[in-house]
């Protein structure tokens, strides 16, 4: 039997980053959290555009492997919001059931400008 997201899709999208909670998983090191973030807003847009191209297709394992890798690096910065977002996709994915997908790639999107707003105003706060 497969493993699915238990995170209702409400509560993921109503989930929030702080930077408090990402410089104590980073051992207190502001610095290091900063540099991550702006990494991570340098990346995005072409993370997230290998997402997109994968839900445009038809291929099942394109869009468990490109949702897998998205949300390994989005998790860096929040576990629940885009990250179980992006694992919700990999899942169908992996479970070869698109049907949803497109709609969950909307849901998708709009965490990651949220999250991109926040991070971008924490990287810049230094």
């Amino acid at each position: 039997m497969s493993e699915t997201p238990t995170t209702p899709a409400a509560e993921t999208e109503t989930a929030a980053w702080t930077p408090d909670r990402m410089v104590t998983r980073l051992g207190g090191d502001v610095a290091l959290a900063r540099q991550l973030a702006v990494l991570f807003v340098e990346e995005c847009p072409r993370m997230l555009d290998q997402v997109r191209e994968s839900l445009r297709g038809t291929d099942a394992d394109v869009v468990r492997r490109a949702a897998h890798a998205f949300k390994g690096s989005v998790a860096n910065f929040i576990e629940t919001g885009p990250a179980a977002t992006a694992f919700e996709l990999e899942c169908l994915g992996r479970d070869n059931r698109l049907e949803n997908a497109p709609a969950i790639g909307a849901r998708l999107e709009r965490e990651v400008e949220a999250l991109l707003v926040d991070l971008r105003r924490f990287a810049e706060s230094a």
